[in-house]
Formats: C-alpha cells, structure tokens, sequence
C-alpha cells in the first residue's frame, strides 16, 4: 500500500520513474513519444506556477465551466434512509454536463499557450469527447476526437454534439473497436503531428503527465467542495465520508484531492466502481 505524504500533493507523490508506491503508475511509452511527453511535462510544470496562467484558469473556471457547482442537503433521502445526513455535491450543473470540462478547458489553455492550433483526443462514453470539442471550440483550436466504431454507434447522441462543435470524429475500427483502441489510434496519430498538436487524455490514466494534468484540473471540484462544507458547517465535520463512482479516476481525484491529509477516522474515501468488464 502506497504511504501517503501529508501537505504535498498526491500528484507530486512520485519517485523519480514517476512511480506512485513502486507499483503504480510510470511512462511506459515507445521510444518516439519520450520527446514529446518530456516536452509536455516541462510547459506544464512551467505553467501550474505560472501566476498568469492560474489567473486565466480560474477565470475561465468561474465564467465558462460554471464554477463553483452547488453542494445542497438531499433532505428527503436523507428523511427516508435515516442516521448520516446526506449531501450532494453536483458536478452535472457544470457547463456540458459533466465533470470533463475541467480537464478539456486546462488542456485547450495549455495547448494555446504552446502556440499549437490543434488539439486531439480519446473518447469512448463520449463525454470526454464532447468537452474537449466545447472547450476547442472556445478557444479556436480544431479539433480531432478518436472512437471506437462500436462506442460510435452506442453514443450517437453525444458524436452529435462533437460533430456541432466542429470537431471531426475519426472512426478506429481496429482490436475491440473501443476505447482502448481509439487511445493507441490517438497516440500514434500524436507521434506524427506532436509540432503542430496537442493530445488531450480525457482521464487519469496514460503517461504519468496526463494523469497529473487531468488530476490538478479536476482537483478545482475539491477546492470548491472544502470551501463548501467549511460554510454549512464551519469546519470539516468529524465524521465525513466522501463518495464517487470511479471508473478513469478523473471524478474521485478531482472530489478527493484537498480530503486526502486528513485522517481516516475522519474523512473516509469511498469508491464506487462497476464490476463488469
């Protein structure tokens, strides 16, 4: 089990071969996406400290994702289930719908700021996809999402919606035919064109930099959920528990990060996670 380390981020929590408890995480990519990742990992380390750009992030937080989303009491589940009471912190009031756009618009920022007019991206439930088509349409930035051609069918509705937003959705039609093939296809459509465009991973998952950009852009969720819970009930209650479906990881990280320091008898991490394939 990973020892966590009290007031440094959990992102920043690895070893030197970007290794979380030597078990977890790392860059294992071929030799042609070394550069490139390097690349990205040096502007954004640059960026995360860069006053100028928080200021923009934030701005574009608060007046274009909606933030901060409402944190309310469900009184009538709480009545009917009895003991704990229970809150919601919703995250779907957030401009798309969904908790997506937080890491979309950090990476559309990130690829402005590397002068780069392109920016591609995985998509296989079609939320990621969607956000980032929004965010590229914001920001000027032409857009290219990779998808399964059976996760095409299955989510027209949402390849709709990425299709209004200018993006073009490029069919992969190889292995599975879903996400996990539609990520190798955006890579390696990445390695060929890294000078002129940007790679969005639409969750904590991939080259260890992808996780931290996506994990420190939905963290924002938290920070508003601190600030929230703070003002219901002037402190941190002794007996919290904090509860999120996780599937990529992009949601919990983003609900728990400010709650990992505190003790577990206190704040307790509950996920939530399918059992299918």
């Amino acid at each position: 089990m990973m020892k966590i380390k009290k007031g440094k981020l959990l992102i920043d929590q690895h070893d030197k071969n970007y290794l979380y408890g030597k078990k977890f995480g790392g860059n294992y990519v071929p030799e042609t996406l070394k550069k490139p990742i390097e690349d990205l990992t040096n502007l954004f380390e640059k960026l995360r400290y860069d006053k100028k750009f928080l200021k923009e992030r934030d701005y574009y937080f608060k007046n274009y994702v909606g933030a901060p989303t409402p944190f309310f009491k469900l009184k009538n589940l709480t009545k009917h289930l009895g003991g704990a009471q229970i809150w919601c912190k919703q995250v779907s009031k957030a401009n798309g719908g969904a908790h997506k756009i937080y890491n979309a618009t950090v990476h559309a920022l990130i690829c402005r700021r590397a002068g780069k007019k392109y920016i591609i991206g995985d998509t296989g439930a079609g939320y990621a996809g969607k956000m980032l088509s929004m965010a590229a349409k914001k920001f000027g930035l032409k857009c290219k999402i990779f998808m399964g051609t059976k996760d095409i069918v299955r989510q027209a509705v949402n390849c709709r919606a990425m299709k209004k937003n200018g993006a073009e959705i490029v069919p992969v039609d190889s292995g599975s035919k879903t996400l996990v093939d539609a990520v190798s296809e955006c890579m390696r459509y990445w390695v060929s064109n890294c000078d002129t465009t940007h790679m969005c991973v639409g969750s904590t998952v991939g080259p260890n930099i992808f996780i931290k950009i996506c994990a420190w852009s939905t963290a924002q969720i938290s920070r508003e959920l601190m600030v929230q819970v703070k003002k219901e009930f002037g402190r941190v209650p002794k007996k919290l528990k904090l509860i999120n479906c996780v599937g990529g990881g992009s949601s919990a990280m983003g609900f728990w990060n400010e709650f990992i320091d505190y003790d577990r008898n206190q704040v307790e991490l509950i996920g939530v996670e399918a059992g299918g394939p």
